[in-house]
This record gives C-alpha cells, sequence and structure tokens, in this order.
C-alpha cells in the first residue's frame, strides 16, 4: 500500500510540475536585435486571453498576454523548428510595414542564446516574449484554441480576442497577409 501512494504522489508530481510561474525565476535576459516589449499591454484584462505573463526576450518589463490591445499578431516559435524558421521573414516584414498590426514574437521551448542567433540571421527585430517552458503554447492547448503543442503556431488577436490562431506549415508572406486581412480586418 505504502508503495502504491509513493508511486501515485510521484506521478502527480511529474504531471504538475515543480517549477515557478514567476517570470523573475526565468533565466537572465539575452541582449538580441527585438524591439522593445513596454507598450504591448492595455490596462484592461481580456477574459478570452490566456492570462499567461512572460519576460520580455532582452529584460524589461514584462508583458501580461491577457491585456494585450489593439490587432496583434503573435508568433510562437523555437530556433529548432525548421517551419518557425522559414516563416520569420514574413512576420519581419509584416511588422515593417506601414498600417500593420502589432507583431510580437514568443520564443518557444528554446534557450535565449540560440533563439538571440537565429535573431540575428534572420534580421528579427519585432517585439519578442520569451517562454523557455511552453506555458502559453500549453495553455493555448487546454484553452482548445489550438490542437497541439507543435510549432510553429500564430495566434491573431483582434479587441482583446482571439479571431484565429493557426497552426500547420510555414506562412509565407501571401498567406500571412491573408489572414491579416481576413481576420483583423487590416489590410497591408
Amino acid at each position: 500500500m505504502r508503495r502504491w501512494a509513493v508511486t501515485v504522489l510521484a506521478g502527480a508530481l511529474l504531471l504538475t510540475g515543480c517549477g515557478s510561474d514567476d517570470p523573475k525565476d526565468a533565466a537572465p535576459p539575452v541582449d538580441g536585435p527585438f524591439a522593445e516589449c513596454a507598450t504591448l499591454s492595455a490596462d484592461t484584462v481580456s477574459a478570452e486571453l490566456p492570462d499567461v505573463t512572460l519576460p520580455c526576450f532582452h529584460g524589461g518589463q514584462s508583458v501580461r498576454f491577457s491585456q494585450l490591445k489593439g490587432g496583434v499578431v503573435v508568433n510562437l516559435w523555437a530556433s529548432w523548428c525548421i517551419p518557425c524558421t522559414r516563416e520569420l521573414p514574413a512576420f519581419t516584414s509584416l511588422a515593417g510595414k506601414k498600417n500593420a498590426p502589432t507583431v510580437i514574437g514568443v520564443v518557444t521551448t528554446d534557450k535565449r542564446g540560440s533563439a538571440a542567433a537565429l535573431a540575428e540571421e534572420l534580421h528579427v527585430t519585432f517585439p519578442t516574449l520569451f517562454d523557455e517552458r511552453g506555458r502559453l503554447l500549453t495553455t493555448l492547448v487546454q484553452q482548445e484554441h489550438l490542437k497541439s503543442n507543435g510549432l510553429p503556431a500564430t495566434i491573431f488577436v483582434k479587441d482583446g480576442q482571439i479571431a484565429y490562431a493557426y497552426q500547420g506549415a510555414a506562412l509565407d508572406e501571401a498567406k500571412l497577409t491573408e489572414l491579416v486581412d481576413r481576420y483583423l480586418g487590416v489590410k497591408v
């Protein structure tokens, strides 16, 4: 009986994890090419958006996902994800266009150094958050916005709501522009 109880307890600990969700417990910031994150959050909280707070990749102010304001395109990516590396140039291009929605990257289940090196190589400059353990991705799956923990994944946020969640093949510039028009009502 005692062995069974210990086994159940060990299994429960494995399933729940032992880490902290406190952003200050994250790995220290690493320099990267990314823009500041300070202007990404609004004062109000959306009940629709996951309430996950992530640190800005290079330090500075953390961003509470449930407080994103305006039209936002959120791209979850990792340096080890080949389709992610293929689509990052499309997001960089979108971020640089006139009238574009806010583009935010979320480095997911990756190491800072690897992500920073790839971002430098691909000239990624849009604001980027760091989610080493994939908390946002997991929450999006749990809330049934995404089907799996697979990358790449892109979330289109409009007026505090998830207008569309895309998960699949790498997006090219034409398809990304089409989705921005369709789900955010923004022509770029």
